[in-house]
């Protein structure tokens, strides 16, 4: 389409149009400090916002996926009266170094999201910051995030234990959801109401059916998987009392009743007919999740998964992974992001 042939009048109807569908998707979004909105994390948040109040101080943030890993650090990030003057900057661990992080200004938050995937040369220069941080009038935090624990960080191979030492200054926890059980209906039934205020039906409510079956799930995908859970049960709904069936959970594995069987003894694995899956299987159904849970954001998939960018392409082609299908039963109005 020629933009210059349009008229005045029908380039100013297409701003609004697209204004319109902006401010639509920011409504249907949840705030990102929902997610750590719950009783269950009043002794992290507290923890967190000490830490804030001490000037650079590094911190390492121990957290599941979904579980709000980059809401806490933002939250340091926004308490700390000398960071917050600054930006808060994520990019992808791989990247954090000297020479493609030349031309940034060192001041405000650097937050490193799955500190294991540092390079050297990024381990090197973040522990040079690290060590020069007393002697800057502006330092910059220096905020770490990951799925492993401190212990296991400490013996990671590659990783410099060192930098894992002098990151773990300020260490915060995040449990994941299925150790907060208390905290399960009181997000869902606020995201509810978003979503139902959003969609225009106020008087959406789950039913007790509803309400128990969400309390069976074990969230392994922690409360981002909670959110879509509930958004896709108020699109679901016909009537303003979501029902059992609303509650559609495609990680079948993550129920109570499966963590049980999952429990059992291992020893009829031998016997005929009995499969484990193969590791093949298992890479296959992690990147699927992963497709689903980043809506098809291939960089944060690549991320997520530890390896570059054309190796998940590859691995998608591999598994013969149809993106848009599996984001559409989620959520059938989004489109898969490069």
């Amino acid at each position: 389409m020629d933009l210059k042939a349009l008229s005045p009048e029908a380039v100013s109807r297409s701003a609004r149009a697209l204004e319109v569908r902006r401010v639509a998707g920011l409504a249907g979004e949840i705030p990102g400090y929902w997610l750590l909105d719950s009783p269950g994390l009043s002794g992290v948040l507290d923890m967190a916002r000490r830490l804030a109040r001490a000037p650079a101080a590094p911190v390492l943030i121990e957290g599941e996926r979904g579980s709000g890993v980059l809401e806490l650090a933002r939250l340091i990030h926004e308490t700390d009266p000398i960071a917050r003057t600054g930006q808060l900057r994520s990019p992808s661990a791989p990247l954090v170094n000297r020479s493609d992080m030349r031309g940034w200004a060192l001041d405000g938050t650097l937050f490193i999201e799955d500190v294991e995937t540092l390079r050297p040369a990024g381990q090197g220069w973040v522990a040079e910051l690290l060590a020069n941080r007393i002697e800057s009038t502006k330092p910059l935090r220096i905020i770490a995030g990951s799925r492993k624990s401190a212990r296991e960080l400490l013996s990671h191979p590659g990783l410099n234990q060192e930098l894992i030492h002098s990151l773990d200054v300020g260490r915060v926890v995040i449990p994941p959801l299925r150790n907060r059980p208390s905290d399960i209906l009181r997000l869902a039934r606020r995201f509810l109401s978003h979503y139902a205020e959003w969609r225009g039906r106020p008087l959406l409510r789950f039913s007790e059916a509803a309400e128990r079956k969400l309390l069976g799930h074990t969230y392994p995908a922690n409360v981002r998987e909670l959110r879509n859970i509930v958004e896709r049960a108020a699109a679901l709904a016909t009537s303003d009392e979501l029902g059992e069936e609303t509650i559609v959970i495609f990680d079948e594995g993550g129920t109570v009743k499966a963590r049980a069987e999952l429990c059992r003894p291992v020893g009829g694995y031998g016997q005929a007919g009995a499969h484990l899956p193969t590791m093949a299987e298992m890479e296959r159904d992690y990147l699927v999740m992963l497709i689903r849970e980043l809506k098809g954001r291939r960089t944060e998939i690549s991320r997520a998964m530890g390896v570059s960018y054309p190796t998940v392409l590859k691995k998608i082609t591999k598994y013969g992974l149809d993106v848009r299908a599996i984001i559409q039963a989620v959520s059938p109005s989004a489109d898969p992001a490069a």
